[in-house]
């Protein structure tokens, strides 16, 4: 035979598929070889609850990570707009505790943000910026409230009712693989205080403002004393004729977390009030930052490394918890000045630093000290028509009722989640949280939780675990769609030992201190949901899935029916370099489509 005869496949012998399918729930009869290239993937359907940042990233990841036209993804948005937290809280004074040039997408810098610490309008103008940009609306079902998922054992699918907040209507859906976007602090809860609903004047919540109600002149309320409260009183002192702040619980007020980029390359040379946390950013900042990204992402750099650093204060008794402490009492008492001794006994705590997370909160001490704002110590009894009954029989009389008392954390999901044994989440974890690596819940498959309890909530920036968290989810999705995987749930023994790794590596950590805190399920002594390390160690621990800690169920008669016939996708597609790709000029890695 002429060489010029001899079959080539460059000549288009097993085309490839333009088209991907479905993969069959169940095959029946005896096993037979796929006539199939190599780890040709199936379409996978996704469902993802929530549209705030996991959800725009959900939808960036998947365009870049998974195969063209092997997926499809629905972004169920409960509200009418995206955004999430940034879309609900718009309380005076919302802004973000982590500087704003790291409170973006760690791949998609905002050179011009107006400040050192974002408002809450501006981060929610960024997502909305980033949607518009990357065309994440086209994945979006907004008023679309998930009530229920149920997995089906025998097709291998989750099965998704959904109510229309608005209508009540309700539908139904379905996906191959569930990713629960909703965030942790995502349900706001009224405070459990008797007669809550008997005032007669505006009561609020600060994660439902309502900004018909006019606070000029008037006496107002304010329960809790955590991180919104921090930042709603300085803006309510300004503008009430009164103010009383209820303080269920002391709190560190620290300064400013990340700041050193800022105070060495932009305050250089300036007096700094060092109760002032907050800079505006000048245009020419700005110009700096657009014109020279080198500049920029160094800037970034540092903030980051920065607040990593800073992770030995949460080990009990360590040098630089010790130090943090010193240093954030004497600036408390700095910024409350002289006198106010009841105020400081009482806000100052005994815990840690860092037990509870700390709020950097501006203008917040100084705040209470002003004439016309009362802190309140006594415990409230009940909450009356014309204001608050403390335990001490007085009754406060006010105009406005503001709970700043945070939300339902929701360690378990809003909605019903069910398995294939019929068994909620709920019935599932009895005694507390049951999630590996904030992500995966054992006799849940196809689920994947971004950034749960478990996961990195205490320290650090949240964008980079979201990201991180939401690559791994589709690392997990690619193995099922190329190796015929209809299921896979991580393993309880997996889980059983990283939580014994919390317990022993938390038994000197601050957390375990005296004091109630959402970490631990909003108990005072409990197991520390927390990831054991800076968030750091936490994107080293999930940057690539630990495959061997999940089971598998296979679509197939035979876990390798994925090799199928004998071809790679580059036999198929004709591609010179991809069937070659081992053939190079020096020592450097290679992989075969």
């Amino acid at each position: 035979m002429a060489p010029s005869e001899m079959p080539n496949g460059m000549n288009g012998v097993n085309g490839i598929a333009q088209m991907y399918d479905y993969p069959p729930a169940n095959v029946e009869g005896p096993y037979k070889v796929l006539n199939q290239y190599h780890s040709k993937p199936t379409k996978i359907r996704v469902a993802c609850c929530g549209a705030g940042a996991s959800g725009l990233c959900l939808a960036y990841k998947m365009e870049r990570m998974l195969t063209p036209g092997t997926w499809e993804l629905t972004l169920f948005e409960k509200n009418s707009q995206f955004g999430g937290t940034w879309y609900e809280n718009t309380y005076p004074g919302v802004a973000c505790d982590i500087p704003s040039h790291d409170y973006n997408f760690t791949w998609d810098p905002k050179p011009d943000w107006s400040q050192f610490f974002a408002s809450g309008k501006e981060i929610q103008g960024y997502f909305e910026g980033f949607a518009e940009r990357h065309g994440s609306k086209k994945y979006m079902k907004l008023n679309s409230k998930i009530v229920e998922a149920r997995w089906d054992d025998a097709e291998g699918i989750w099965n998704i009712t959904l109510e229309n907040p608005v209508t009540k209507e309700t539908s139904k859906d379905w996906a191959h693989v569930f990713v629960n976007g909703a965030g942790i602090l995502n349900n706001w809860k009224w405070p459990d205080i008797e007669g809550l609903h008997d005032f007669k004047g505006p009561l609020m919540h600060s994660a439902k403002w309502d900004h018909s109600v006019e606070f000029n002149g008037k006496t107002a309320g304010v329960i809790g004393t955590g991180s919104t409260s921090v930042q709603i009183v300085p803006q309510l002192q300004k503008i009430c004729k009164e103010v009383e702040v209820y303080m269920r619980s002391p709190t560190w007020i620290s300064p400013p977390f990340g700041a050193g980029a800022l105070t060495n390359d932009l305050q250089k040379g300036q007096d700094v009030n060092p109760g002032q946390r907050q800079y505006d950013f000048s245009e020419a900042d700005k110009k700096k930052f657009a014109e020279d990204p080198e500049y920029h992402l160094d800037f970034r750099k540092r903030i980051e490394a920065e607040i990593n650093s800073l992770f030995g204060m949460y080990q009990q008794g360590s040098e630089m918890n010790d130090q943090f402490r010193d240093v954030i009492t004497k600036e408390m008492n700095r910024r409350m000045g002289p006198g106010h001794e009841e105020l400081k006994k009482f806000i100052i705590p005994k815990w840690s630093p860092g037990c509870r997370r700390i709020s950097p909160g501006d203008g917040y001490l100084e705040a209470l000290v002003q004439d016309n704002v009362s802190p309140v110590f006594e415990g409230i009894k009940r909450v009356v028509p014309e204001g608050i009954e403390t335990v001490d029989g007085k009754v406060h009389k006010m105009d406005i009722l503001v709970c700043a008392t945070g939300f339902q954390v929701a360690f378990q999901p809003a909605f019903t989640v069910v398995n294939g044994q019929g068994k909620s989440i709920k019935q599932d974890w009895v005694s507390g949280p049951n999630l590996y690596f904030g992500v995966s819940a054992p006799r849940f498959p196809n689920y994947y939780t971004i950034v749960g309890p478990g996961a990195t909530w205490s320290n650090g920036t949240l964008i980079p675990s979201i990201e991180t968290t939401i690559e791994y989810s589709i690392k997990c999705m690619k193995k099922m769609q190329t190796e015929g995987i209809k299921a896979m749930a991580v393993k309880q023994e997996a889980l059983d030992e990283i939580y014994a790794h919390f317990d022993e590596y938390h038994k000197n950590t601050v957390w375990k201190e005296e004091c109630r805190s959402w970490f631990k399920d909003g108990k005072i002594k409990n197991r520390i949901y927390l990831w054991p390390g800076a968030t750091i160690h936490f994107l080293k621990t999930i940057k690539d899935p630990r495959f061997e800690d999940y089971d598998y169920t296979y679509r197939y008669k035979n876990r390798f029916a994925f090799l199928g016939n004998g071809d790679v996708k580059a036999t198929a597609s004709r591609d010179v370099l991809g069937l070659s790709p081992y053939i190079r000029n020096s020592d450097h890695d290679w992989s075969i489509d």
